[in-house]
């Protein structure tokens, strides 16, 4: 197992060099150092602060799946369930893996919910973050043209593909009728799902769109802001445009913390004549290590002694 992980590492650490390499090669890196050691550590917080503000609301929509009223208390042990896997997912080879670690707080502090309903949460809870990346997507395609935006053919295709799965899962959710769907064997493995998206659960499922809403714009308006601070000044159309794409793309685990592709999608999306390349670099970066900052985070958890305590049984 050990041996496997060292490997997976290996391969994303050479893949993400060579997607870093050619994603620098045509700018000035001297300068791009430079604009990276002078970034003020005020910036820097304020972007990580929003990171982390982003995690509780994570954090509240998890627990609104499965808790009817969650507590500052309850939201609090969820938020560290999510740094610490985070934390973890920067050294295990897929984020899938790093969902295992959010087994070891939850399942040890709330012995009520069984271990099949906890990972039928996980799924829900990012298939969830997911629909409303696609939404919004999806909406901002009819607004691109009028902005100037030009979105490819094969993408909005996509949107409509996933735009469409989305609606017909909601539509199957609060109509009542999700049984049609989870009594197929394809989700055998996963029939407590059904229990999370009851029909007497729709106003829960409705107060977690609107949080993974928020928690949307919340990140969107991070990357926004880091561009406007080096310059790469993007529309709220691009943003919100292109962001879901590049997001959905970052799953697989190709790089290491997604530096290497993120630059290349990036640049893929955003060039155009009126953005300097370097800029689009430096946001992508700095984005990439504010994320790495807030996984970061997730070690100070382990170290509390609850967690130590957990892990040790």
């Amino acid at each position: 197992m050990f041996r496997k992980i060292i490997k997976s590492k290996l391969l994303k650490l050479i893949i993400t060099s060579i997607l870093i390499y050619f994603a620098f090669k045509k700018v000035d890196i001297v300068s791009i150092l430079k604009q990276l050691s002078g970034v003020s550590l005020f910036s820097l917080f304020f972007w990580l602060g929003i990171s982390m503000s982003s995690i509780i609301l994570l954090a509240y929509r998890w627990s609104f799946l499965l808790i009817k009223k969650p507590k500052f208390s309850d939201i609090s042990i969820f938020a560290k369930s999510i740094w610490s896997s985070l934390f973890y997912g920067l050294f295990v080879p897929t984020s899938l893996a790093g969902d295992v670690f959010k087994w070891i707080i939850i399942d040890d502090k709330y012995k009520e919910i069984s271990k099949t309903k906890l990972a039928a949460s996980i799924l829900l809870d990012r298939f969830i973050g997911m629909s409303t990346l696609v939404f919004l997507g999806f909406g901002t395609q009819f607004l691109a043209k009028y902005v100037g935006v030009e979105i490819p053919e094969i993408m909005k295709l996509i949107f409509w593909l996933l735009f469409g799965g989305c609606l017909f899962f909601y539509g199957l959710v609060f109509s009542g009728k999700t049984d049609l769907l989870l009594k197929h064997k394809w989700f055998d493995k996963i029939k407590n799902i059904s229990e999370l998206v009851d029909k007497n659960n729709r106003i829960q499922i409705l107060k977690v769109i609107g949080i993974s809403f928020i928690c949307d714009f919340l990140w969107m308006w991070q990357i926004w802001m880091i561009g406007q601070y080096f310059g790469a000044n993007f529309s709220f159309i691009e943003i919100f445009t292109y962001l879901p794409v590049i997001s959905t793309i970052l799953i697989l685990p190709i790089s290491f913390a997604g530096f290497g592709a993120r630059e290349q999608l990036y640049l893929y999306f955003f060039s155009s004549s009126l953005v300097n390349p370097e800029s689009i670099l430096l946001t992508s970066t700095v984005s990439g290590i504010v994320g790495i900052l807030n996984s970061l985070v997730g070690g100070l958890v382990i170290l509390t002694p609850e967690y130590r305590k957990n892990r040790k049984k």
